[in-house]
């Protein structure tokens, strides 16, 4: 899943979206070298610094697909289509 984050001070990266769960994700961001880590505060989101981070569109790729599971441990992730 490709999602475009936007910071306070206004700048705003595209990422894609590598794992997930209800309190974290964990997404590789165009600009960043390493993979970014993203915690949920309260209603928002927060990278591994403290900045406050808005997620503005999350935009499906092509010939992946999201699953979200609605019990049981782990994180969320994106995989292949048909792929377990």
């Amino acid at each position: 899943m490709r999602m475009m984050l936007r910071y306070r001070n206004g700048l705003r990266v595209e990422a894609i979206l590598l794992a997930a769960d209800s309190e974290r994700m964990r997404v590789a961001i165009d600009s960043q070298r390493d993979t970014a880590e993203l915690h949920r505060v309260d209603a928002g989101w927060r990278t591994q610094r403290g900045a406050a981070i808005e997620i503005e569109a999350l935009i499906a790729i092509p010939g992946t697909e999201f699953r979200r599971r609605t019990s049981g441990p782990g994180p969320h992730s994106a995989g292949s289509s048909g792929a377990r």
